[in-house]
């Protein structure tokens, strides 16, 4: 049975005390015709538009339409000012925040401090939480003014609230009873309807505050879950942009007069990783075996066409701290046999490599499995799908897996989620107290010289100790109908779409 979810506003309560949204800069810049429509053709399906209860990105992507922060991040991924206006660090414990005094949720009341102390209050109830590390609580100062008390110094933290799940929500609304009271935002979009399987579509916010309002009048999402369906779907004109196209069919699009193939570095870093709990992978040496065994190029070449960069160190490329010179552990079978045998498996053994049913992995595995074949290591391949798979990694059952991790602000959310002890996203289940001291030490180091030799010393310390083989950062790849305006594309594939639009 199909889901359908509806929401009506009401646009005119409280209307008169939310300030007059300022002139519409984004509709003179579409000129005097656009299509009243963007449809783009997506991956995948939503599955959750609570902010705070959803860790997908086509739903971040989604909620970019419908909430904003009190920061955003400009085209180089800087953050800027949105819902506020500034914010300092008083002393080590203790972050002001100042807001603008005319924004308003779409259901016209004013947005104030009591809707950001609501917001992250309730955060810190809710397992998005993690990603606010150091906050103990939130203080009102005055309307227009915030205080939010931490434990300890974090560089990262004010880049942590342009995170999606941190958009503003509205207390007035979960103080009603409404029913689904976190679809009350600020941004340039409402939420209209989803129809599962089908369509999400999100209508323009006539009643927005800000000076960048939406243009098309309706932005739709439609899942087209295997890939060649969304490039059919592009070339017969049914949807105006096809997010990640196939590879094997770039050339063809790119001879169409009416669709635009665009390519550009990627973020997202796909990685062989080991469970390090169990035997035989808490073995460090047969980490390392593995590692010079498998042949990054060829595995980027089935996955990606070549189209992508291979990689060594385990942080995103463009993440501050980035080590683009890491060694790492070329490919290298005499080494990976030698180190095989100093680990006591010279005969190799027999293991499962876990991996979700999706594209690329299948191929990305293949490759592998040979690659370890070679020195004497038989890895039968296991499919499931991708919450089956993350679910089975968190629980520890897994030998060896593929995934993917995709960081382009946050540093720590990469030494932090993926190798500190104990944490959800360590599928890795390594725990090392010597990593867990640098990770903190780069956190909270004040002095960026320190902080940059740590990063280094910790990236350098992580791929030696080899819970993670990093193999590739794929390039982003998008297609779409020639006439399409947006201003610019995201590296990680999570775009802002209320200021793209179709001219005509």
């Amino acid at each position: 049975m199909k889901r359908i979810v509806g929401f009506i506003l009401f646009a005119s309560l409280f209307l008169a005390s939310c300030g007059k949204p300022s002139a519409k800069k984004g509709s003179e810049t579409a000129g005097s015709g656009h299509k009243e429509e963007l449809i783009i053709g997506s991956a995948v399906d939503i599955n959750n538009l609570n902010l705070q209860k959803q860790a997908d990105q086509i739903n971040n992507i989604c909620l970019k339409l419908t909430h904003q922060g009190l920061f955003q991040l400009d085209e180089q991924n800087r953050r800027i000012p949105c819902l506020a206006t500034e914010a300092k660090w008083i002393d080590d414990h203790t972050i002001e925040i100042a807001l603008v005094h005319n924004a308003c949720f779409s259901d016209g009341t004013p947005l104030t401090a009591k809707d950001v102390k609501f917001t992250y209050d309730m955060a810190l109830t809710n397992p998005v939480g993690s990603n606010l590390t150091g906050l103990t609580s939130t203080d009102v100062i005055d309307d227009y003014t915030v205080r939010m008390n931490m434990s300890d110094y974090s560089n990262d933290y004010l880049m942590n609230l342009t995170f999606i799940p941190f958009g503003i929500q509205s207390k007035a609304a979960y103080d009603s009873g409404m029913k689904e009271p976190w679809l009350i935002g600020s941004g340039q979009y409402i939420f209209d309807k989803w129809v599962e399987g089908e369509y999400s579509t999100f209508v323009k916010n006539e009643k927005y505050w800000g000076d960048n309002p939406g243009i098309a009048e309706r932005i739709t999402f439609r899942p087209l879950l295997e890939s060649s369906s969304r490039v059919i779907a592009l070339q017969n004109g049914e949807i105006d942009v096809c997010i990640d196209p196939p590879i094997n069919e770039l050339d063809i699009l790119k001879e169409s007069p009416n669709i635009t193939v665009h390519e550009q570095a990627g973020t997202r870093l796909f990685y062989f990783g080991v469970n390090c709990s169990k035997k035989p992978f808490d073995n460090q040496k047969l980490r390392q075996a593995i590692a010079c065994a498998i042949d990054r190029e060829s595995v980027m070449q089935a996955a990606v066409k070549g189209k992508g960069t291979p990689q060594t160190t385990i942080l995103n490329r463009g993440l501050w701290g980035f080590y683009d010179d890491m060694p790492g552990f070329g490919y290298d079978v005499e080494r990976a046999k030698k180190l095989l045998a100093e680990a006591g498996f010279a005969g190799g053994f027999d293991t499962t490599l876990t991996i979700a049913n999706s594209s690329p992995y299948m191929s990305i595995a293949q490759v592998i499995q040979y690659n370890l074949k070679v020195i004497g290591i038989n890895a039968e391949i296991k499919t499931m799908e991708d919450a089956t798979l993350k679910a089975t990694c968190k629980a520890g059952t897994q030998d060896m897996f593929l995934w993917r991790w995709n960081e382009t602000i946050r540093p720590d959310c990469v030494y932090r989620d993926l190798f500190y002890t104990g944490s959800g996203s360590n599928f890795h289940h390594y725990s090392d107290k010597a990593a867990d001291v640098l990770v903190d030490k780069v956190l909270k180091d004040k002095d960026a010289d320190q902080r940059a030799a740590d990063s280094k010393e910790l990236q350098t310390y992580l791929v030696n100790a080899c819970p993670q083989v990093p193999l590739y950062i794929a390039n982003l790849v998008i297609a779409y109908n020639k006439n399409l305006v947006m201003p610019f594309f995201r590296s990680g594939g999570d775009h802002e779409w209320f200021n793209a639009y179709i001219k005509q």
